[in-house]
């Protein structure tokens, strides 16, 4: 969900959650994309890796077991 507002909501971080670049600006509103988590990202892009990091992360299996069954 894209946001534009003048004012951040307090205690959100002016920059984005995934790559750390500053939100864009638009007519003296900052744009930022808000995730359900609460999380503010610079574009949809950005929100969508993030998901993304954290989907493979939690289903990533663990190297030994890789390892056990490709013998």
């Amino acid at each position: 969900m894209v946001i534009s507002s003048r004012y951040l909501v307090t205690r959100a971080s002016t920059l984005c959650a995934f790559c750390n670049r500053p939100f864009h600006s638009r007519d003296g509103y900052v744009e930022f994309w808000r995730t359900s988590d609460g999380h503010h990202f610079c574009s949809e892009f950005c929100a969508d890796d993030a998901e993304e990091a954290q989907f493979r992360k939690r289903h990533a299996a663990p190297h030994s077991v890789i390892l056990q069954h490709s013998i």
